[in-house]
């Protein structure tokens, strides 16, 4: 369902004014120019009263009507009719974006509100009466409180509005004399009108069902990073608009999955949802009511990144009581040369940022298979650490269910706890775990498989893979969970590296595939049985390889993954050709950089803007105007698929081209980027900050952080659909 709204073709007076307003936008984005020229504008359209259709003209018995007449695409503005019945009027409120009234028939009165020092509102000046054809403005700048009234007793008066956003959808307030407010969005009353459903629409009830029948979803939810974060349901992934193209094959194999798109009401989830129907996939379905939708329909909504592995890990803690200790305890421990080893079980770049002193770095996958090598001593005690909680928790509980006999500890509240208690961290550590003996690598091994059995781990054969993999009605991930390096010097066919304590870790980023399958490998029999023990007690359907011998690790080449071709033509530039255009400044060539906000900051070409491609229209608004366009990112992926977006921004003539290879060809040519944050188009929504990463965060942030994990377990409860269980 839709409103219904006019037909500009067959209201050329509106048309007109439309596209006027329209023009007006693109030429200027300051608000005092808007207001004076597009007064003008309003004169021109109230002075004829011609046009409007009566359905938009209609007043109500007992209350003031707004119909939409218009609204921007991208919300820049929005044309309404007030519709006033005899006597009628407004209660004092506000509108947080400038306005424009006109009155078309009729007259009003307006008065016009401002709070004294105890917070009150009162009447700020002499009423102030709109004859037809006269315009008046509002703006939080120039005076946004205010209350109106028709001005006449036994007529109807309409006045014309617009607004500098789309005014139905704006969050307003009401407020009382005595200074006290209420939100509101005023919406619109306009008759819906029926549309062919472009694409079916699910509801929460539905999606609940699926997850608590074991059905196969991926619940896509569109945003960036940071408003993901604030806000979303347990077991939605998050994929970014701007990043479809570039990671639906490798991270939703199967075209037939059921999608599931959505956003918070930012005009996203549609244009996603044709992109992934364009790359082929066939069940694409949009949440009913978006976010929203899923909160109205009694939805638990999580906040952060990787919440079902975070509350699976607090769910571990709370059933096996996984032993810690402070972080006073354990540096009283370190100060004393006490017996200790400690194993930071982070990802390498983490610990080498910021470290516990003495830790080494063994990434969780890693610890069963190198915790006996690393404390030989049986009395010796093992403090596994993280940044926060999760994967402490996890690393403690993988020595204790494989047996290992020295006493093991996580550190309580990861680096955040140390930091929190004012001790100082150790940043750019550089040790690392040690080879390990093969009579040891068959003792983890035989622990770690006893540890998978006990969990369900079911294990297959290279064939039996190869049938399930080509089954068209299941999804089937096959994970390496070796290191990286080893993963570059050779992996099976068809394989992903998720080093497996980061896939324990990030299991919603790396298979959002609810319900799908997942095999894991790896040439030692430890690490792969280990992370399969955790993703089958987190609810998967998880396997190992079994009888696959180190030799059959034998690509080493680099898969060059599966990527759709761009919508359009895409025209490429060399490097080469880039430098010239720009040492040539009558070439007026614009470089629009479409890497992560972080890589632009840290290295970018000279003079180039930030630009995010589910805000692009808005980006390009900022950056400077060219007569070229060349898209960069940081390896020519993400840019290449920007081309016709920009192209369908741009004015006809303006040159959009796509550097090949992205910035590391401009790096390979020889060329030089620097660094900054200057010429940012958007807001750096793209990634979340975490309050565990780095060495600045707010102490609030992070006692924040740990007080939110802390609530996870009652969250998991109200949510009901995980099928997590702890052995």
């Amino acid at each position: 369902m839709t409103l219904r709204t006019p037909d500009l073709e067959q209201t050329p007076r509106l048309k007109h004014f439309v596209t006027q307003f329209d023009d007006l936008l693109r030429r200027t984005q300051e608000e005092a120019s808007i207001l004076q020229r597009g007064q003008v504008l309003l004169e021109q359209l109230v002075q004829q009263d011609d046009w409007l259709d009566e359905s938009f003209a209609q007043p109500h018995p007992e209350r003031y009507q707004q119909f939409l007449l218009y609204a921007d695409p991208d919300d820049r503005f929005s044309v309404v009719s007030f519709v006033w019945g005899p006597g009628q009027a407004t209660p004092i409120h506000d509108h947080t974006v400038w306005g424009l009234i006109g009155v078309l028939r009729g007259a009003e009165l307006c008065q016009a509100f401002a709070q004294n020092e105890q917070g009150q509102w009162q009447a700020r000046g002499e009423q102030e009466r709109l004859e037809r054809g006269k315009v008046d403005a509002v703006s939080p700048t120039i005076g946004d409180v205010h209350r109106v009234f028709n001005a006449l007793p036994d007529q109807v008066s309409i006045s014309i509005h617009v607004y500098g956003a789309n005014i139905g959808k704006v969050r307003r307030h009401v407020f009382n004399e005595d200074g006290s407010a209420k939100e509101f969005i005023s919406g619109y009353s306009n008759v819906l009108k029926e549309v062919t459903q472009e694409f079916a629409l699910t509801t929460f009830l539905q999606i609940r069902e699926a997850l608590l029948k074991r059905e196969e979803i991926a619940l896509i939810d569109v945003r960036e990073e940071d408003p993901f974060a604030q806000c979303h349901p347990l077991f939605a992934a998050n994929m970014p608009l701007g990043r479809i193209e570039v990671d639906a094959w490798t991270r939703i194999p199967r075209l037939s999955t059921r999608v599931v798109v959505y956003d918070n009401g930012e005009g996203l989830a549609l244009p996603a949802a044709r992109t992934f129907q364009r790359l082929g996939y066939t069940q694409v379905q949009l949440l009913a009511g978006g976010l929203q939708g899923w909160k109205d329909g009694g939805g638990e909504v999580f906040r952060d990144v990787n919440v079902p592995s975070k509350s699976f890990g607090e769910l571990v803690e709370s059933k096996r009581h996984t032993p810690s200790l402070s972080a006073q305890e354990v540096k009283a421990l370190i100060d004393n040369k006490a017996d200790v080893v400690v194993l930071d079980a982070r990802r390498f770049d983490e610990y080498n940022t910021m470290s516990i002193p003495s830790g080494v770095s063994v990434p969780g996958a890693e610890l069963v298979l190198r915790a006996r090598t690393m404390a030989p001593n049986v009395t010796t005690r093992i403090i596994v650490n993280c940044a926060g909680r999760t994967r402490s928790i996890i690393g403690t509980q993988s020595l204790i269910n494989s047996g290992i006999p020295n006493p093991v500890s996580a550190l309580r509240n990861g680096t955040i706890g140390w930091t929190l208690a004012g001790q100082e961290l150790v940043k750019g550590a550089q040790a690392r775990f040690p080879e390990v003996s093969d009579e040891e690598r068959q003792r983890a091994a035989n622990s770690a498989l006893a540890v998978a059995y006990r969990a369900g781990v079911q294990r297959l054969t290279w064939d039996e893979f190869l049938a399930l993999r080509d089954e068209r009605q299941r999804t089937t991930y096959l994970f390496d969970v070796r290191t990286p390096e080893e993963f570059t010097a050779g992996h099976l066919p068809h394989a992903l590296n998720a080093p497996g304590g980061q896939l324990v870790q990030e299991t919603d980023h790396q298979a959002p595939v609810r319900g799908a399958r997942i095999v894991l490998c790896d040439t030692d029999g430890v690490r792969a049985n280990m992370s399969a023990s955790w993703l089958a007690q987190m609810g998967w359907e998880v396997y190992v390889l079994k009888n696959i011998t180190p030799d059959q690790f034998n690509v080493s080449v680099s898969q060059d993954r599966a990527l759709p071709e761009p919508v359009g033509q895409v025209t490429r530039v060399q490097a080469a050709q880039l430098k010239a255009w720009l040492n040539d400044r009558n070439s007026h060539t614009v470089v629009l950089d479409l890497s992560t906000s972080a890589q632009f900051v840290k290295a970018h070409i000279q003079n180039a803007w930030w630009v995010l491609r589910s805000q692009l229209k808005a980006s390009l608004d900022k950056a400077h105007k060219g007569h070229r366009y060349v898209l960069t990112c940081q390896d020519g992926s993400v840019s290449r698929y920007a081309v016709a977006d920009v192209k369908a921004l741009v004015k006809t003539g303006i040159d959009v081209v796509w550097l090949e290879g992205g910035n590391a060809a401009w790096v390979s040519a020889g060329h030089k980027l620097h660094p900054g944050d200057s010429q940012l188009g958007a807001e750096r929504i793209d990634r979340y900050r975490r309050p565990y990463e780095g060495t600045d965060n707010p102490v609030a942030a992070m006692q924040g952080y740990l007080d939110w994990e802390f609530g996870l377990v009652d969250q998991l409860a109200r949510d009901g659909t995980h099928h997590f269980r702890v052995i």
